[in-house]
């Protein structure tokens, strides 16, 4: 992706290219807003992540994804871990009509589950509420995963990572060259895990919400690009099989953001 494809202002349902500029400019006035009124602007801060799909390995053997239905989704509603921040996220896409999402069938159950946004998506991302800030169009070639829920079963990360896999050769079949994600800056052992499968940092996503009581709420969100830092401590790939994620620590989103 070029950089203009890379730097946004979005706000409410509207998205438009951020030009350094303009994006200097709605930054400054959006931190003069919460130094003014700092109970009344929430700021939070995403790292979007990118991989390239030429580059990934094949899908595991034993790896066998299913498209998500209608009746898996109902069965996943009656589970106890339904409202788990990311699988209550992906359940909500499912409601606002956003269904390329594949899961993990074991023989116990559930393993991992997760949405892929393709651009056709792009204009019923834009209907999403609050959130739809969080994802400007994508273009041709380039998809997006989220919301990846592992089951309890399925905490080590070396599930996870051959799921990965698995779901990058369904992109692939669709088309998909590139996929983007975001982690939650405060998920250190989520960047950890992506960073170390090849996920590589390219930008972050800012969310400015403003909201005062008895009126309207407004989320303005600027997506940066930033080359890579260096030096930041990643786990040798060795060690992926090893760590254990924690329940929330796919996409990153704090509860808050359960709507996302």
């Amino acid at each position: 992706m070029t950089q203009d494809l890379r730097e946004w202002l979005c706000f409410g349902r509207a998205c438009c290219r951020a030009r350094l500029p303009l994006r200097v400019g709605a930054t400054a006035v959006l931190r003069l807003a919460r130094a003014a009124f700092p109970r009344h602007v929430l700021r939070q801060r995403w790292i979007r992540y990118e991989i390239d799909l030429a580059d990934t390995p094949p899908p595991p053997p034993h790896v066998r994804l299913t498209r998500v239905t209608d009746p898996i989704i109902g069965e996943l509603r009656q589970r106890p871990d339904r409202a788990e921040t990311n699988l209550k996220a992906g359940l909500r896409f499912w409601d606002e009509g956003l269904r390329r999402a594949y899961i993990w069938l074991g023989a116990d159950g559930p393993l991992c589950i997760q949405w892929l946004l393709l651009p056709e998506d792009n204009s019923q991302l834009r209907r999403l509420s609050d959130w739809s800030g969080m994802y400007p169009p994508l273009p041709r070639g380039t998809g997006q995963v989220d919301h990846l829920f592992a089951f309890s079963a399925a905490r080590l990360a070396s599930v996870s990572t051959e799921f990965a896999y698995a779901l990058y050769d369904e992109a692939r079949r669709a088309g998909v060259e590139t996929l983007i994600t975001h982690i939650h800056e405060s998920h250190r052992v989520a960047r950890t895990w992506a960073e170390g499968a090849g996920w590589r940092r390219y930008g972050t996503i800012t969310r400015h919400h403003l909201g005062w009581p008895a009126r309207r709420t407004l989320s303005v969100y600027v997506h940066r690009d930033e080359a890579p830092r260096r030096g930041e401590a990643t786990a040798p790939v060795a060690d992926l099989a090893r760590m254990r994620l924690p329940r929330t620590w796919s996409d990153g989103a704090p509860s808050t953001a359960a709507g996302s």
